[in-house]
Parts: C-alpha cells; structure tokens; sequence
C-alpha cells in the first residue's frame, strides 16, 4: 500500500528526473476536466458526452431506436464537432508536436479559447433571450423574468443554449483528446478510462499486486470521478456557468504549468518516445 501511495503522489508531484515531468499532473488535471464536461453535458445536453464521445456512437442507434431521452442531432452534432476539434488538434501537433510543454500550451489555449467563448455565449444570450417566468404574473416573478442569467433556460429557447455549448465544447475536448493521444502518457489518456481499469486487474492477475501501478492509475480515475461529481452538484444547483468557470481555472492552471518551459531541453520535453 504504501508503494502504491507513493506512486500516486509521484504522479502529481513527479521528481525532477521523471520521464515525463509536469506532463502527468497536467493530464491529470485534464481528466478533472473531462470529468467535468461530461457530467454538464449528459444531464444538461440531452444525453450526450462530450468528451467520453464514444458513447455518443451508441446514442444514435438509441435515437434511431425511438429509446426515451435520446435524441439523434445532439449525438450526431456532438460527434461531427468533435471531429473539428481533433482535426485543429492535429494541426497543432503538426507545428508543435516536436516540444510537448509548447504543443500542450498551445492546445490547452486553444480549449481555453473555447470554453471562455462558451460561458461569454451563454451570458449574452441569457440576455437576449432571458429565461420566462414559471411562476404566475406576480412581480418577483416578472422581476425574474426580465433579469439575465448565466443557467441554463428550461423552456422554449433551450434549444439554442445546447446547440451553442455542444458547438464550442466538443471542439475543445477533440483538441483535448488529440494531445492526449500524441503525448501517450501511460495511464493518463484523460477521457476513456476502460483500459486503465482493465490494467490494474489484468497486471495484478498476470505480474503480481506490485505491477499493478494501481497508485497512478487510481489517481486518474479519482480525478475524473471527482470531476464528474464536481460538474454534476453544480448542476443539479441550477450552477451550469460555475462548471465552466472551473474549466476555466483548470485549463489556465495547466497553461501556467507548461509557460515557464516552452524552452527547456528536459528530457520530458523533447522526449517523444
């Protein structure tokens, strides 16, 4: 037990020799993120992930099944977003894939760009299109009527705010998910974490409860359960907003962490393989 703590705190915080450095926090605060995303998107969105966006392939045959609280465009846009996002993603790697501090600054930036354009989406819209009152004609409802807010509308113009969050927030989890992928850190794919579990007991079977890495790996999935608890208390509180403004601190605290060495020679930088 106390190898596999040990494991844990060397992921989040890795010594100076690592192999890959910051890069493990950062995608661990990623996965925070995922976690956070895909609880706002599957009880917000209309049943759909974000950035888990696999399930979304399943969805669709659910859709097209006439199955109970799915429906088939958010899926089917959710997935042709997505794919914009990991095509820019893609590009990024193209210009930057060679230095992993500046290629995740870069992409996590990028994200930023979208996550902040979703929450200043949201804000003017509430604005234009304030959600109607529900409570009679009394004056604290008409006074809640006329003010703008940053939740989520529950009536006639809900379609315009899921439309607005699935466009801007499943580029940026494509982008997500293409870094990701590109910097191949063990363990920390930050979305789909089915192999990360099957590992711990697979390697525990095969090799033995010490080459489990079940301290690295459980990190992960804490951070992504603890995101998706994080995103789902937010929005059964009527707090959507909040949700991206955690986003927003977690994708900038990531930028701070990769700023100061976008020029460094360290082996986790320039190391690809």
């Amino acid at each position: 037990m106390t190898s596999h703590l040990a494991e844990a705190g060397r992921t989040l915080i890795p010594r100076k020799d690592d192999r890959y450095g910051l890069l493990s926090p950062a995608l661990v605060i990623l996965t925070f993120v995922a976690g956070l995303v895909d609880a706002l998107s599957y009880l917000a969105l209309g049943h759909v992930f974000v950035a888990n966006v696999t399930g979304n392939i399943v969805f669709l045959g659910f859709a097209f099944a006439h199955a109970q609280g799915f429906v088939w465009w958010t899926s089917a846009l959710t997935l042709a977003t997505f794919m914009v996002g990991a095509f820019i993603g893609g590009r990024i790697i193209h210009y930057f894939g060679n230095n992993r501090a500046r290629h995740l600054l870069v992409s996590t930036a990028i994200q930023l760009a979208f996550v902040v354009a979703a929450l200043i989406g949201i804000y003017l819209l509430n604005q234009f299109a304030p959600e109607p009152s529900m409570g009679g004609t009394d004056a604290s409802a008409i006074a809640r009527a006329a003010q703008p807010s940053l939740n989520f509308p529950t009536a006639r113009h809900i379609d315009l705010h899921i439309i607005l969050l699935i466009v801007l927030l499943a580029p940026a989890m494509g982008i997500q998910n293409s870094t990701a992928r590109k910097l191949s850190v063990p363990d920390l794919p930050t979305t789909v974490l089915t192999m990360t579990l099957t590992g711990i007991i697979a390697d525990t079977s095969a090799h033995g409860h010490e080459q489990s890495k079940l301290g690295r790996r459980a990190i992960v999935m804490l951070a992504l359960a603890l995101g998706a608890l994080t995103g789902a208390t937010l929005q059964t509180r009527g707090h959507e907003d909040m949700i991206l403004m955690v986003m927003i601190a977690c994708l900038i605290a990531v930028i701070a962490m990769m700023l100061p060495y976008i020029h460094s020679d360290a082996r986790w930088i320039t190391d690809s393989k």
